[in-house]
């Protein structure tokens, strides 16, 4: 009974059901995608093309660990080749429900911390490794860069002033691939049915000692 209770408390951990929500945008396209397997590219939940646009998406989360995985191209190559130009992705991010995201919070922002980067060639399709390298940070959304200067000045909507615009590097080939993790927490509940388990299990294992030594 007591194993019984311990693991039902792990079994409702597990299906607990949430919710990540983001809004992001990339220079100049970007696809974004929920996978439980940080080498495969996963299920695509939005993609956009045109950078000032700030756009949304949300998606429920049932069980186990996710990876939040972002595919962003930049037009004409990378940024450092004659001819390139800038390439970058920013947004923020939020949970409800017991998942936190890589920084232990339920509420995540593009920085060059918790999110992994890599290089790619070939778009969405030769996705088959996970993000490994750390991103390069080109400033804050509204800070002085070359995307504020051409929005006017001002940040992109629905999107932290604190929130940096990341990108791969080195930047070799203009494409990147972006990854970061979601993970599933216990509810204090559930920890407090899972330690009652736990010592359910001793004493029983007490009493059975117990009851061999009498009748020895």
């Amino acid at each position: 009974m007591a194993f019984a209770v311990a693991f039902s408390g792990l079994s409702a951990t597990a299906s607990q059901a949430a919710t990540v929500t983001g809004n992001l945008t990339a220079d100049n396209q970007f696809s974004v995608y929920i996978s439980t397997s940080d080498s495969t590219l996963g299920t695509l939940l939005a993609s956009g093309n045109n950078w000032p646009t700030t756009y949304s998406f949300s998606t429920p989360l049932t069980s186990g660990t996710y990876y939040l995985h972002v595919v962003g191209d930049n037009f004409g190559g990378p940024a450092n080749m004659a001819g390139g130009n800038p390439d970058a992705f920013i947004g923020q991010f939020s949970l409800t429900g017991n998942y936190v995201f890589a920084n232990g919070t339920q509420s995540l922002l593009t920085n060059t911390t918790d999110w992994r980067a890599t290089d790619a060639t070939g778009g969405a399709a030769n996705w088959n490794s996970a993000p490994s390298g750390t991103p390069i940070s080109y400033g804050t959304n509204g800070g002085s860069n070359i995307w504020t200067n051409n929005n006017g000045g001002h940040p992109l909507n629905n999107i932290s002033t604190n929130a940096q615009w990341i990108w791969s590097s080195p930047d070799a080939t203009g494409e990147a691939f972006f990854s970061t993790t979601i993970s599933a927490v216990p509810e204090p509940s559930t920890w407090a049915m899972m330690i009652f388990g736990f010592l359910g299990v001793g004493f029983l294992a007490y009493r059975r000692s117990a009851g061999s030594v009498r009748l020895a």
